[in-house]
């Protein structure tokens, strides 16, 4: 882990990478924020497909997840594969209208080239823009 999350976006991302690595579509989809709408679940279930299909052999190796942002209501996070020398980005956030749904994971990514890229900013080993943990 690099960077600052809060014991909640950590636990998130602890319970995303562990569903790529389980490949259940079901649920990794539960993670997703705002699947309110059938429109929304049907985005959320593809995503979890593609995100399973692209990231799910590299889960199940060694992972380090760097966060960005301070963390009190959403977090970037970057997850490194080791193994397979993948790098995915997505946010977690707080949701219902004041927090009370929890911790979820933006999931709006039902194209297999979009859900299996990652953002053109983002460095090309954890640390890289200088987020570190403190000593």
């Amino acid at each position: 882990m690099v960077g600052y999350p809060t014991s909640d976006s950590l636990r998130i991302t602890q319970e995303l990478v562990w569903r790529l690595a389980d490949g259940r579509t079901g649920e990794l989809e539960s993670l997703a924020a705002d699947t309110d709408s059938d429109g929304a679940k049907s985005e959320a279930g593809k995503t979890a497909q593609n995100w399973i299909q692209a990231f799910g052999k590299g889960a199940g190796g060694q992972v380090t997840a760097e966060f960005y942002d301070e963390g009190s209501v959403r977090q970037f996070v970057v997850v490194y594969f080791h193994d397979t020398t993948q790098v995915k980005g997505f946010s977690v956030r707080l949701t219902g209208s004041t927090g009370e749904d929890g911790w979820r994971v933006d999931m709006r990514e039902p194209d297999p080239k979009e859900a299996a890229s990652a953002p053109d900013w983002v460095p090309a080993t954890p640390g890289g823009l200088g987020s570190k943990t403190p000593r």
